[in-house]
C-alpha cells in the first residue's frame, strides 16, 4: 500500500461503466463510494490491482490467492480414439483455452513444458481442475491428462492429522495400513493413531486404504 511511482503506474481509459439495479446491469455515467460497479476496457487487471484517479496513485494492499495444491498434464489426445469426441482437437486450440481461463480463474496457474503438445496445469484440488476439465469438454475440447502430482507447499510448517483404527488384520504382513501411511506420514506415534505430516500427504490413501481393506 502506500503511493505509487509514476513509471509504475498504467494508464488506461474506462469504455463502460455498470451499475446494478436488482439482478440487471445498468450503463450509467458516474458512480460514487459505496456503489457495486462493473468496468469494461481495460486489459490485463487482476485480483489485488487497485484501480485510481490518475491524480491520486496511491494503491490499496493486494489480496493474496492461495498457491495450487494440485498438477496436471493437459497434452494432445494422440489415442487411437482421437477426435471423436471433440471438435477442437489440435495443441493451439487447446493452449488458447488454457490461457484464456487464467482471465477469470485467479487461482489456475499454466506453464509451458519441454513438449510443445503439453501444458502443465495446477489449481486448488481435484474439484478445481475437474471442473475445469468438465467445462472445456462440454465446449468441445478433446484433450487428455496426467494423473494428478502433489504440489509440496512452500511452508513446511503446516500439517495434517489422520486417525484410524484398522482391524489386525490390516496391521501384520502384507498391505499393512500402517506401512502405507508411514510412506506418507513424517512421524507415527501411538501405534500410528495419530500420525501428523504435510496435509498434501494424505492424497492418495483413501484408495491405499481401500485396497487394504480399511476405509
Amino acid at each position: 500500500p502506500g503511493p505509487v511511482a509514476e513509471e509504475d503506474a498504467e494508464e488506461a481509459r474506462v469504455a463502460k461503466l455498470y451499475s446494478f439495479a436488482g439482478l440487471e446491469r445498468v450503463d450509467v455515467a458516474e458512480a460514487t463510494a459505496g456503489d457495486i460497479v462493473a468496468l469494461a476496457g481495460l486489459e490485463g487487471v487482476e485480483i489485488g490491482k487497485t484501480l485510481t484517479d490518475p491524480e491520486h496513485t496511491e494503491r490499496l494492499r493486494g489480496i493474496a490467492v492461495e498457491e495450487p495444491t494440485l498438477s496436471v498434464d493437459f497434452s494432445v489426445n494422440n489415442s487411437p480414439m482421437a477426435g471423436r469426441s471433440g471438435k477442437y482437437v489440435t495443441s493451439r486450440q487447446v493452449r488458447d483455452r488454457l490461457f484464456k481461463e487464467l482471465e477469470q480463474n485467479v487461482a489456475l496457474r499454466v506453464e509451458e513444458t519441454e513438449s510443445p503438445d503439453t501444458l502443465t496445469v495446477s489449481g486448488r484440488g481435484e474439484l478445481h481442475l475437474s471442473i475445469l476439465m468438465e467445462t472445456m469438454r462440454r465446449e468441445g475440447y478433446e484433450f487428455q491428462v496426467s494423473r494428478p502430482r502433489v504440489i509440496t507447499p512452500r511452508d513446511e510448517g503446516r500439517c495434517g492429522y489422520v486417525f484410524g483404527s484398522p482391524p489386525e488384520a490390516c496391521s501384520g504382513t502384507g498391505p499393512s495400513s500402517s506401512r502405507t501411511l508411514g510412506a506418507k506420514a513424517r512421524s507415527i506415534t501411538t501405534s500410528w493413531s495419530t500420525a501428523p505430516g504435510p496435509a498434501s500427504s494424505r492424497v492418495g490413501l483413501e484408495g491405499c486404504s481401500r485396497q487394504i481393506g480399511w476405509a
